[in-house]
């Protein structure tokens, strides 16, 4: 990663601060986009979590995606279905709220300004799976333990992953193919 094709500047706090903040908002949008299925809702959250990763400095796509949690966890109502609270924490999905964190943070550092399309969708995907490495377990810990359903590994998987994998892939594709674009008009700007 070559450090000045990231969009921020380590040495203006005030914008850096400006931009993660500009990120959480457009999470927070992209959780009020959704098509609901089940525990997890279909939304646009991780789409704005990919941009976050390719266009912000590693430290501030940390910082958008944990404001992001934060503000939901103090009661605005910015998670998907217009939840919030602290009460968040029992909702099967707040796993992939957790998982965006390292996610941004990742992306960013192994991928962000980065020009070739099909390294950054490779590393979309990777990031991908590692959301749904903590987001299913979490799904399933909350879903048997706390509301008591009787489920199986399999039948998570069934809830919490399959009916997103072809809408990952196209906000991966998409992300990869714009992230660059975007980052490049930014900077002329």
């Amino acid at each position: 990663m070559n450090p000045e094709n990231k969009l921020t500047s380590h040495n203006n706090p005030t914008r850096n601060s400006v931009e993660s903040a500009i990120f959480a908002a457009l999470i927070a949008l992209g959780a009020l986009i959704t098509i609901p299925l089940g525990p997890v809702p279909i939304s646009l959250q991780n789409f704005f979590v990919f941009m976050a990763g390719l266009v912000l400095r590693p430290k501030q796509a940390l910082v958008s995606t944990i404001l992001y949690a934060l503000l939901g966890l103090v009661g605005l109502p910015i998670f998907a279905g217009f939840s919030g609270g602290p009460q968040s924490v029992l909702s099967p999905s707040f796993g992939f709220i957790l998982g965006f964190i390292p996610m941004a943070y990742l992306i960013s550092k192994y991928s962000g300004g980065e020009k070739n399309p099909w390294k950054i969708f490779l590393s979309l995907i990777l990031a991908d799976i590692l959301l749904y490495a903590i987001g299913l377990p979490y799904l399933y810990l909350i879903l048997t333990r706390v509301h008591g359903s009787p489920m199986t590994l399999a039948s998570s998987l069934k809830v919490g992953m399959v009916p997103f994998i072809i809408p990952d892939l196209v906000k991966a594709l998409l992300a990869a193919f714009l992230g660059p674009k975007i980052l490049s008009a930014l900077k002329r700007n």
